[in-house]
């Protein structure tokens, strides 16, 4: 997002976070950040202040822009803000947020193979919760395991949902479920880590964080697809397990799985860790070999 003096207004739609007085004393005017797709943006306004919902979530709003320096860091001021919370958030998020460039258009592509729609609100839902939006492109997966490293968390999260994309005669409904039951299984450890090591609510273990931090969204599922969110519940929860029913028991298991593969090859490409996976050698003597049909 650049100025321009041959057009000098500049509508666009970004994430609002981070509301702010330029003064302790509550004067105008109201800094904030707005990220796009490119980036993050210092913006100054003098519109009046907005009541946000709560302090848990990021706002996706329709603004518009004039360039206008304000200081250093800001060159654009808000004349008008319109807040649309129905906005698919993940097409807002900045490409730089991610450990590398293509972390984050991972994400939008494997959301866009879910087709039922309850399940993709779910999804943006979610994202708009603060500590998702920012965190889960720099969380690890793990304190001392695997993917334990800045971005692991995402990284290991788009591994096993793409392999579910990717799995063949898995029927429509599953797969859908399958692959938000992955992006979401490991979400609970945005709240259980800290800079410092583990948060007091890693005492009850990431899966119960996960469904508590995420019941008012699961909620939202639930008046659309009553169904789903029940079985994404099962999932998260780990109930499936003890009281699966097929076929939500044979996703859960393959979701279980590809977290195993992934989690393997992770400590298999990292050979001194400590907890580094045992590896199956190649077979070498007395191979098979089979003529070549012409």
């Amino acid at each position: 997002m650049t100025a321009s003096t041959d057009c000098p207004v500049h509508v666009t739609t970004g994430v609002i976070d981070r509301w702010g007085y330029t003064l302790d004393d509550g004067l105008a005017p109201i800094r904030f950040k707005l990220y796009v797709h490119d980036g993050a943006y210092a913006i100054a306004t003098w519109c009046p202040p907005f009541v946000l919902a709560d302090d848990l979530h990021v706002d996706p709003a329709r603004v518009t822009l004039v360039p206008c320096r304000i200081d250093a860091d800001t060159l654009w001021v808000a004349t008008a803000i319109e807040f649309e919370p129905e906005a698919p958030v993940l097409d807002l998020i900045p490409e730089d947020f991610g450990a590398d460039e293509e972390i984050v258009s991972r994400l939008r592509h494997v959301v866009d193979r879910i087709r039922h729609e309850a399940l993709v609100r779910l999804i943006n839902d979610i994202w708009k919760l603060r500590r998702v939006f920012h965190n889960f492109w720099t969380c690890p997966a793990s304190q001392a395991h695997h993917h334990a490293y800045r971005g692991g968390l995402a990284a290991h999260t788009l591994e096993i949902a793409e392999r579910v994309a990717e799995t063949p005669s898995l029927p429509g409904s599953d797969r859908d479920l399958g692959i938000a039951y992955a992006l979401l299984h490991d979400l609970g450890k945005l709240w259980c880590y800290g800079e410092g090591g583990f948060e007091p609510e890693a005492q009850l273990g990431h899966d119960l964080v996960t469904l508590t931090r995420l019941n008012p969204e699961l909620d939202g599922l639930h008046r659309d697809w009553p169904e789903g969110a029940v079985a994404l519940r099962s999932l998260i929860s780990g109930l499936w397990k003890t009281k699966g029913r097929k076929p939500i028991m044979a996703v859960g298991k393959l979701v279980q799985a590809y977290d195993q593969m992934s989690a393997e090859e992770d400590l298999r490409r990292r050979s001194a860790h400590i907890h580094r996976a045992w590896a199956v050698q190649p077979y070498r003597d007395n191979v098979r070999e089979f003529p070549v049909k012409r």
